[in-house]
Order: structure tokens, then C-alpha cells, then sequence
């Protein structure tokens, strides 16, 4: 085998690893379920990834699309049970290096990946650098204050990090996303330019794009217009969030009600998800179907958080935590509490609720909730 690649891993079913045995001295190869999430301290290993898909299956496409966008850079080579045009196309829209099928041959596979690593030689190198983490703040149902506390969160974080450490907020409701203007953003670029600029996008067109809302926080807006979901390819937007995780110190991204296969990719990819509701029923049921979602994905139940946002205070309107914990199955992170008066004078003024009033309970709650989840980032 003299002449292979260094770090070549193969992730597959026990059945399409057999009669590839001989290659084991020189290649990682890891028997897994195509269901089951890829172990991240292999995948960090690897050069070039060969991972066997079941197209039909929607947890094995999406750990590809996790995949993805958590390296960026990383050649993967996808192995079908039947190659298909439509799905080889999809494959390749998605940044997938090759695609052989399986069971895999030996002389197949290895064509893939010397051919694959004939078009890594010919790029330019690119440094390795560390990633920054990623939490999606997800609303489960529509007044919630979800881009309210995703603000908060994005500069609270930014003050708690070490000192010089910057946050990106990224707004992925393309159709109602208003973070920017929460806090009186305004600029003709948004997200879009990035999305449509193709082989046009580095980090000087990124910067040109990014909001400067406060020493610490950048905000990526959201189109003025409003932008049809489905014309959002994968691939355009992994390449954002990659510029994004190396410019900065860590990326929130307030999403959009309404799951797309490439909103949901972008979540399963995420080191921490943050489900927002309120107390309500209705958000209730919001959020207990948004957590089924994400385990029938496999996403880890310890990475995803829960904020009741909105809850009053008063003597007779205490919230019965543990009662909301059982029915929905998961701890509660963070009760919110209602402050609509600070809220809404922050938002006509274009600042945050601190620096209307330095100590509130709002403000409290949140950073509560920003240690929370640089704890479940930390641990993950």
C-alpha cells in the first residue's frame, strides 16, 4: 500500500467493512451504524473521511451535513448501497469530495481516495486553525423573545470571555430576522452577500459584511428583503459558518421557526442547541416536539438547553418548574423573567437592557443562562 494517504478513516457498518481487511495496517477503519453520530476524536484525525450514507435515512444525511460544517476543510468521500444521479448530485452540491459504492472493493475505494488526494495536493494548504464553538438559539414558537435573548446572550458571552475575545451572532431567519435592528443595525449587506458570493468569499468580504454592535459582539443581519428559504444552498452557508469560526471566538446563531433541511443541519451542527419558549401550552408543546426532533436526530440530550422566557413574577404567579421539567422530560436551563418595560426602552434606544439599567432581574437570568451554556460548550 506504499504511495496511500496518511489518515484515512473509514466509517461503515460492520457488512461494508468486510473483505477490506488487508487495507487495516494503513487504514482507520471504524465500524459504526450510518445512523449513529461520528465520533468527533476520530473525525479530528482524520485527512480524508470515507463515510457510508443511507440516503434514506434522514439521521445518516444529516450526520454528513454535521459533518461538514464542523470540518470544513475535510475531504469526504460518501459511500451509497446504489449510486443514483439525483442523490450523487445532492451529494455533491453538499461539498462531498467523491462518492463509490458499496460494498466497498478495495481497488474502488482506493481509486476515491488517491483521487481525492490528488485534489487536495493541487489546493493551496490551509492552516489549521481551532475552531470556535457554535449554539443555535432556537425558537420554539413565534413571541417568545428568542432574538432578544440570543442579543443578550451574543454580548454577555463576549463579556465573559478573556479579555479581547469577540462574538458573532448570525441571524438565519432570512424571511423575519430583525436582531440587527433590536439594536438600530443597519447596512445593505446581510447574510445574502455572503451566501451568493461564491468563490468571491474571504475574510475581507465577511468583515465588510459584519455589524460592529459593541466592543465585542459582530452581528451577520439578515436580508431587508424577504428572501425565499429554499434558495439557500448547504454548501454556501457551511462556508460562512467556517469563515465565521475562525474570525471569532465563538458564534451563536438566532434561527428561524420554520426547520429547512439546511436551517436543520445547521443546528445538528451546533456544539449546543437553546430551545426558547414561555410557559404557555401551546409553547409547550413547541418546544417538547423540538426536543423529539433532535433526538430522533441522535443530538446529544446533555447539549441541548432549555430558557422559559417571559415568566412573571409576583407572588401568584410563581412557575411550577419541576411540573414544566416532567412534562417536557428535560431540565429547564434558565427562567427568564418578564421585564417588558426595560425590554422595550433597550429596543427604542438601540442598547442593551445593561446598559439601560446596569442590574435587573432580566439581566440576571441571562447571565445565568450564558454560564450555562459555556459550561455545555466547555464540556463538549
Amino acid at each position: 500500500m506504499a504511495g496511500l494517504p496518511e489518515r484515512v478513516f473509514v466509517f461503515a457498518s460492520a457488512e461494508a467493512l468486510s473483505g477490506l481487511e488487508q487495507l487495516a495496517d494503513t487504514v482507520t477503519l471504524v465500524e459504526i451504524d450510518p445512523a449513529h453520530p461520528l465520533p468527533a476524536d476520530l473525525v479530528s484525525q482524520a485527512r480524508i473521511a470515507v463515510v457510508e450514507v443511507d440516503p434514506v435515512d434522514k439521521r445518516s444525511v444529516a450526520r454528513l451535513d454535521a459533518l461538514r460544517a464542523a470540518r470544513p476543510n475535510l475531504a469526504i468521500v460518501a459511500g451509497l448501497p446504489q449510486i443514483d444521479l439525483s442523490i450523487t448530485r445532492m451529494l455533491l452540491r453538499k461539498g462531498i469530495g467523491d462518492v463509490v459504492a458499496m460494498p466497498f472493493t478495495v481497488d474502488e475505494l482506493l481509486t476515491a481516495v488517491l483521487d481525492v488526494e490528488r485534489e487536495l495536493g493541487a489546493q493551496e494548504p490551509i492552516a489549521e486553525v481551532s475552531l470556535a464553538p457554535v449554539i443555535a438559539v432556537q425558537k420554539c414558537v413565534g413571541g417568545t423573545g428568542a432574538t432578544t435573548i440570543a442579543t443578550h446572550l451574543g454580548q454577555i458571552i463576549s463579556e465573559t470571555l478573556e479579555p479581547g475575545a469577540r462574538v458573532c451572532l448570525v441571524d438565519l431567519d432570512l424571511q423575519s430576522g430583525d436582531a440587527a435592528s433590536y439594536l438600530e443595525q443597519h447596512s445593505r449587506k446581510s447574510l445574502v452577500d455572503l451566501l451568493e458570493a461564491g468563490n468571491r468569499l474571504d475574510d475581507e468580504l465577511f468583515k465588510s459584511v459584519a455589524l460592529q454592535v459593541s466592543e465585542g459582539l459582530d452581528i451577520i443581519a439578515a436580508p431587508s428583503d424577504i428572501m425565499p428559504v429554499e434558495e439557500v444552498e448547504l454548501a454556501a452557508l457551511n462556508s460562512v459558518i467556517a469563515i465565521a469560526r475562525r474570525r471569532y471566538d465563538m458564534v451563536l446563531f438566532d434561527m428561524p421557526s420554520s426547520l429547512t433541511n439546511w436551517a436543520m443541519s445547521a443546528m445538528l451542527a451546533a456544539d449546543a442547541v437553546l430551545l426558547v419558549g414561555n410557559t404557555s401550552l401551546p409553547a409547550l408543546r413547541q418546544v417538547k416536539r423540538r426536543l423529539r426532533l433532535l433526538q430522533d436526530f441522535d443530538f446529544a440530550r446533555e447539549r441541548i438547553a432549555i430558557a422559559m422566557n417571559n415568566v412573571q413574577s409576583g407572588l401568584f404567579k410563581k412557575v411550577h418548574r419541576g411540573g414544566i421539567e416532567d412534562a417536557l422530560g428535560h431540565p429547564i436551563a434558565a427562567l427568564v423573567h418578564s421585564d417588558t418595560q426595560l425590554i422595550e426602552q433597550a429596543q427604542t434606544q438601540g442598547i442593551f437592557a445593561m446598559d439601560v439599567q446596569s442590574r435587573s432581574r432580566f439581566a440576571s437570568d441571562i447571565e445565568a443562562l450564558a454560564d450555562h451554556l459555556l459550561a455545555l460548550v466547555g464540556e463538549g
